[in-house]
């Protein structure tokens, strides 16, 4: 539980201040229009009863705000996956219904990892480093395939695992 709410933390941490800084703005921006103008520019029967109208104000605002916050949140993790944060960004502005959120989430890469050997970001299937070239799993010497290393003999193709096998 408590490394759930720590990994929680730290995927909000990643959204950028400028969000925040909106998503609070936008929140009081409502808060002063609902509260304070409406109630001095609408009268008559059609105006909710006050309670209603703080209830309304607050629910409304927080829910603008944490569609803020998401829109941040993608363009943060789009950024830090590789993938074309504007493009993402726009799509989860633009698409309608929460779909462009949905399209995200379905279809982002995984993170990017550091390279063991010269630190550059890589994907997590990616075999060899294309910035240094250095191998990153272990290849069978004969047919080039992926393999255990621990493996006395390739899987593919039966040949002796030779000791110098790439790690």
């Amino acid at each position: 539980m408590n490394q759930a709410k720590s990994h929680f933390r730290s995927e909000l941490a990643i959204i950028p201040s400028v969000a925040r800084v909106i998503a609070a703005l936008v929140f009081v921006v409502m808060q002063i229009c609902l509260l304070g103008l409406v109630p001095h520019f609408v009268h008559g029967p059609d105006i909710p009863p006050m309670p209603a109208l703080v209830a309304i104000s607050l629910v409304g605002g927080f829910i603008v705000a944490v569609i803020i916050l998401m829109i941040g949140y993608v363009y943060a993790d789009s950024k830090r996956r590789g993938m074309n944060a504007l493009l993402w960004t726009l799509l989860v502005i633009f698409v309608p219904k929460a779909l462009g959120f949905i399209a995200y989430f379905l279809l982002r890469k995984p993170l990017l990892i550091p390279c063991p050997n010269c630190g550059a970001e890589i994907g997590s299937d990616f075999r060899y480093c294309p910035k240094c070239g250095h191998a990153l799993t272990p290849t069978c010497s004969h047919c080039g395939r992926s393999i255990s290393g621990d493996y006395v003999c390739c899987p593919y193709c039966g040949k002796p695992v030779a000791a110098q096998a790439t790690t």
